[in-house]
């Protein structure tokens, strides 16, 4: 900062004390306290008329419009500071700016999942300056994103071997852990805690290897290296990492068979959960343990309750995350839009993303409302569908019970008829009458069948399906019983007495496996 104030006699040495002190302030991740040295370069590239300076000031403009995530500010400043910067003649700073230039695009294209661009935009930086370490971190993450852990392994051991960084050591154990290594991974963990140059760094390392040793089951270990992690929580004061130590250690008393000494820890991660903002759903894994622990101890209920608390919060978190998806997809076609329109429309570009955005909203709003009507007509429908089965199977009974009265009726008259079997010379009655019944029986039944296939389908296929042994008598049974139909009555529309009908439903609950009297048949057949 001294040295600004001693350069101010010479524009080029003031240019060359403002790049210093904004340049303190990126390596020490302030780049927004140096808003007013950004401003006072770019005027004072102009009155230098020096492209060079005019390519470094757009460039921190464009990391500092990058930072605060201005996006529709950053693409075309950065753009225009990689376009002057091209005509430049190769020098040792031009060759940095360059290189700085394409690892701020691909930082951009991976916060907006841009991946294949990023790439790009990395592989065009490494013709630039082949070592470049930040552009070779990238590289890795791009692959860890993309699951190829296999290729983000080669990428990070060979930074390994120019720069012994704990980031490196840490992502090569995830990639491991991610692909099942185990003992590649802890090795690597153990490496990354070797090189650990403060307790912090150490708290996110021991939290890590805590994990793993959990996942392998070695408990014994886990716990001394999750002591390790709570004597360190006391230094570092980050709730997300001191909810990980928490729910180690729940997770660890819990393998042990200490449940209630890992509910109480558990009650801990959720207090230190309910401080986080915006968490995802992994601060929310002790709901989930808690669950499993009431389950342990035979408390259903309460466990239950804490599944539906889990899928409640998983819910409305995935539909957070389904927002910034959209988010990202409106985004990323606007960004596309922006690099294909920049050079001769620059203007129209600007206005064109207000307008995508403001369509996008409309279409969100509009997707939403015929959503809510689709649902509301849907909801509709099922009502006034249940409402017609109901009247439908209304219709059957009525129809059944006035067939049953038919019935009664014309049994009536077999009985008088029958009293005409004392006089010899009418001796064609007896087949008479048998005809008679046979009628009264058979039309009631195929009355019923008739209309109770109208009503359900495909009843008869599913139970056969399930049933295959059914006899035609029992399927007939089945179709009375689904239609509500008391014993009294159906034994009216067969011809039979209740007794037979009470023996008929045992005999077709050992059918259909029934063996136990918790289920009635009325509830098991509702579900075909």
């Amino acid at each position: 900062m001294g040295r600004l104030k001693e350069h101010r006699k010479t524009d080029v040495a003031r240019a060359e004390a403002l790049d210093a002190a904004i340049m303190f302030y990126v390596e020490s991740r302030r780049v927004l306290e140096a808003e007013p040295y950004i401003n006072e370069l770019i005027t004072l590239s102009e009155e230098l008329e020096d492209n060079y300076w005019k390519a470094l000031s757009l460039y921190f403009k464009s990391l500092y419009a990058y930072t605060k995530l201005d996006f529709s500010e950053f693409l075309p400043l950065i753009n225009e500071s990689k376009q002057i910067t091209e005509t430049l003649r190769v020098t040792a700073c031009t060759h940095l700016l360059m290189s700085n230039i394409y690892l701020i695009i691909s930082d951009y294209y991976i916060s907006i999942k841009l991946l294949p661009e990023s790439y790009s935009a990395i592989q065009e930086g490494l013709k630039v300056d082949p070592k470049n370490f930040k552009l070779k971190n990238n590289l890795g993450v791009i692959y860890m994103q993309m699951q190829n852990h296999h290729k983000a392994i080669e990428v990070y051991k060979e930074l390994l071997k120019e720069k012994k960084d704990i980031a490196y050591y840490d992502n090569i154990s995830s990639s491991y852990n991610s692909i099942e290594s185990f003992d590649s991974s802890l090795l690597y963990i153990d490496s990354a805690l070797y090189y650990s140059s403060t307790s912090y760094d150490s708290l996110i390392v021991m939290v890590h290897k805590s994990n793993l040793l959990i996942r392998k089951s070695e408990l014994q270990k886990a716990k001394q290296c999750n002591g390790e992690c709570v004597r360190l929580m006391r230094v570092c004061k980050d709730n997300k990492l001191i909810y990980n130590v928490y729910l180690n250690s729940a997770c660890i008393s819990a393998n042990e068979g200490n449940l209630l000494d890992a509910l109480a820890l558990i009650e801990k991660a959720q207090i230190v959960s309910e401080a986080l903002e915006g968490a995802n759903i992994n601060y929310h894994d002790h709901i989930k343990l808690k669950a499993e622990i009431y389950r342990a101890m035979n408390d259903y209920k309460t466990a239950l309750d804490c599944l539906f608390e889990y899928d409640s919060i998983r819910d409305v978190l995935s539909l957070q995350q389904n927002n910034e998806k959209i988010y990202d997809i409106i985004h990323q076609q606007e960004t596309r839009i922006l690099e294909q329109k920049y050079e001769a429309e620059h203007q129209i570009a600007k206005q064109r993303q207000q307008y995508v955005v403001i369509i996008a909203m409309l279409i969100i709003v509009f997707v939403v409302v015929v959503m809510c009507f689709l649902i509301k007509n849907r909801r509709q429908k099922e009502i006034l569908l249940k409402q017609e089965i109901d009247v439908r199977d209304r219709e059957i009974t009525a129809k059944s019970m006035g067939k049953m009265q038919s019935n009664e009726l014309l049994n009536d008259v077999i009985e008088k008829l029958s009293e005409m079997e004392v006089h010899p010379e009418k001796n064609v009655l007896p087949n008479a009458i048998r005809d008679l019944k046979t009628l009264v029986d058979a039309d009631t039944k195929k009355d019923f069948d008739l209309h109770f296939v109208q009503m359900h389908p495909d009843f008869y296929q599913k139970l056969l399906t399930d049933f295959p042994k059914l006899t035609q008598n029992e399927l007939r049974l089945c179709a009375f019983i689904k239609s509500n139909l008391s014993i009294k009555e159906i034994a009216a529309i067969n011809g039979i007495s209740a007794d037979s009908v009470k023996t008929a439903r045992k005999r077709l609950r050992k059918s259909l496996n029934l063996t136990g009297e918790d289920v009635s048949l009325l509830e098991f057949l509702s579900k075909y």
